[in-house]
């Protein structure tokens, strides 16, 4: 009798692949959008380049991150790219908590690799600003107001902001983002078709950054904020953890909670007005995204 042999499925198959998704994903989303800050930062006052000072390059820069983000990640991950939003999608039974963790590590090093990309091929440009405030790149993580350019991997709150504003600006972002997204994945609720998702989501951060980016830099994602941080942190002494008072705990906090509230809010508001109405999904839309599942054994 002729033995049979069954293939085990490849682990990239699985949440390791998935990790693997998220990891570029948001590695992507750093690059490009730390990138755009980078540009901003250390170029405003070239004279060739004015339009390098303009706070449209941010907003912008980070829209298009975001949706080359999702775009990288989509059909593998469902491109979270923000531990604030895979803990929302958990909270609200879209999302296995078991995979919340392994998305976390994926997302945070997917940032910190980021973070240190842009650190080297921005080398040149940060010891030459850095010099004309007389600071070594040691001191790249001095706050704000002593000229370091610490900011520019990582989010800080302008300082008549104050801790409470910030907070509360965090957390409404985040909240908006994430309840948003549900908006515009939701197949019941006219849905966007095609693979237009990521860039309608890349102008909702267009929207969000334009509306209440200037208070703190709108992180919205702890991933974004803490991983680059981390990168900073080891060249710098772990100086970026204690700078502008130790603000480091806000973009990792406030998000959290903000995108979990965003989400149960859609659910409770606008998802029980389509379930009431009893709508179904769109045309022959369907919708990805929201929580991914390995194929149930048979």
């Amino acid at each position: 009798m002729a033995s049979q042999s069954v293939s085990r499925p490849s682990p990239l198959a699985g949440t390791y692949g998935e990790m693997v998704g998220e990891f570029f994903g948001t590695m992507i989303l750093i690059l490009f959008g730390d990138g755009c800050v980078a540009t901003f930062a250390l170029y405003n006052k070239i004279s060739p380049n004015p339009f390098a000072n303009e706070w449209i390059v941010i907003v912008f820069g980070w829209g298009l991150a975001v949706m080359l983000g999702i775009y990288v990640a989509g059909a593998i991950s469902g491109a979270h790219i923000n531990p604030a939003v895979t803990l929302a999608l958990a909270a609200t039974g879209r999302h296995p908590w078991s995979k919340v963790l392994p998305y976390w590590l994926a997302q945070v090093l997917g940032a910190f690799v980021a973070g240190g990309i842009l650190y080297f091929v921005y080398q040149g440009a940060l010891v030459h600003a850095l010099s004309l405030n007389h600071l070594a790149i040691g001191q790249i993580a001095q706050s704000t107001t002593g000229n370091g350019y610490g900011w520019i991997f990582y989010t800080f709150p302008k300082g008549f902001v104050g801790l409470f504003g910030a907070f509360c600006d965090e957390f409404v972002g985040t909240a908006l983002l994430v309840g948003l997204i549900l908006v515009i994945v939701d197949a019941r609720n006219q849905p966007v078709q095609s693979n237009l998702n990521p860039l309608i989501i890349g102008l909702l951060i267009v929207a969000i950054g334009s509306s209440f980016g200037l208070n703190t830099g709108y992180a919205i994602n702890p991933a974004r904020d803490f991983g680059p941080r981390l990168w900073i942190a080891l060249v710098s002494n772990f100086q970026s953890f204690s700078a502008d008072n130790y603000y480091f705990w806000v973009p990792i906090v406030a998000p959290l909670l903000g995108g979990v509230v965003g989400a149960f809010i859609y659910d409770y508001t606008i998802g029980k007005v389509l379930e009431a109405k009893k709508l179904v999904p769109s045309g022959d839309t369907v919708t990805k995204g929201e929580a991914v599942r390995e194929p149930a054994a048979e």
